[in-house]
């Protein structure tokens, strides 16, 4: 059975303005580069990944390389874990979209902003990224960082359900999933004790930084 761990990316510049990126290459703020190092330190001796997997947008892959600095891994990039593509919505606020009535509740699947894709497009393209991931890594565990769109899209994925309300995860959250060769367990929670980097700096040095394995 292969285990998938699955992270959002941390705070990017689009989402502290509260608004759609330009494209693929706007980075995580200062706090976004805290919030990575954070999930990583906290990841840290409760997780054995062999391998650690990214979106190729720059958001993610910063993420990635952050957390993938306490695991000990570099990411490897997938190209179809990339964000949905918003169309005509890039740079524009969040609250563009919702104000569209069909881009709620289970009507976000269909939903196509113009000049991008749907929620259900995203699935299936994601869908096949992590079913391939899976496939390759029985026996193992893996991370797999990607974004807000993408990991609602595969928690429809997983359960072939496309009827609901897609659920939203926050930046450098997730969930984790088990896939045997025939089917998915989950989503579950993420295993992260809340309380166990209280102290922490916030920064991986030291000891606590492995090799990265060649991946």
């Amino acid at each position: 059975m292969a285990r998938l761990v699955l992270i959002r990316h941390a705070e990017s510049v689009a989402n502290a303005e509260r608004r759609f990126t330009h494209g693929p290459y706007e980075p995580l703020t200062a706090r976004g580069r805290e919030e990575a190092l954070r999930t990583g330190r906290r990841l840290l001796g409760r997780i054995d990944p062999v391998a650690l997997y990214a979106s190729p947008f720059v958001r993610a892959i910063e993420t990635a390389r952050l957390v993938g600095a306490a695991l000990g891994l570099e990411p490897r990039i997938v190209e179809d874990l990339r964000e949905q593509d918003f169309g005509e919505l890039r740079g524009r606020p969040y609250a563009d979209y919702g104000a569209d009535p069909a881009a709620s509740g289970a009507g976000r699947w269909a939903h196509r902003p113009p000049g991008g894709e749907t929620l259900a497009e995203v699935a299936q393209r994601a869908g096949r990224a992590l079913d391939a991931i899976a496939s390759a890594h029985l026996g193992e565990e893996v991370v797999i960082v990607s974004h807000g769109a993408v990991m609602a899209a595969l928690r429809g994925w997983v359960r072939q359900r496309f009827d609901e309300a897609p659920v939203p995860t926050s930046n450098t959250s997730g969930y984790l999933l088990l896939r045997s060769v025939q089917r998915y367990e989950g989503p579950l929670p993420l295993p992260i004790d809340d309380t166990a980097d209280a102290s922490a700096s916030g920064s991986v040095t030291g000891s606590e930084q492995r090799r990265p394995r060649h991946t």
